[in-house]
């Protein structure tokens, strides 16, 4: 392999480890993000909520990532991933619960994808 190739950052394990974790982390994000809106047009044949869910999903980058890349500044990185991916989790469970339970409606979707949303900014602050 050539020492300038685009792949030999890929040698230092930290590195690599860390790449394998964005790549996981970012498929799981988009496949949330099409279950979440497959959800949400099986609860309502509404334009307004459909469209809403990539509002809530969008809206918390805009909102927290300054104040998460100060908290990240400020804290120990590794602490705070573990407890935003504790709180992510916590949600997906919570998200999982109420669907078996037959309690999810529209609006509980939106908040828990909010939340989500909350939990990807800060943690996108932390790990880069």
């Amino acid at each position: 392999m050539n020492e300038s190739s685009s792949w030999t950052a890929l040698r230092n394990p930290v590195f690599r480890k860390l790449w394998i974790a964005t790549v996981i982390s970012g498929t799981c994000v988009a496949a949330h993000d099409s279950a979440a809106t497959w959800m949400m047009n099986s609860f309502t044949g509404s334009p307004l909520l459909i469209s809403l869910m990539s509002t809530v999903a969008s809206l918390p980058f805009f909102l927290f990532t300054l104040p998460a890349g100060a908290l990240a500044d400020k804290v120990d990185r590794r602490k705070l991933i573990c407890f935003i991916n504790i709180g992510l989790a916590a949600t997906a469970v919570g998200l999982a619960v109420l669907g078996w339970m037959h309690l999810l409606n529209s609006y509980l979707m939106l908040v828990s994808v909010f939340f989500i949303g909350i939990g990807f900014a800060f943690n996108t602050a932390a790990r880069t």
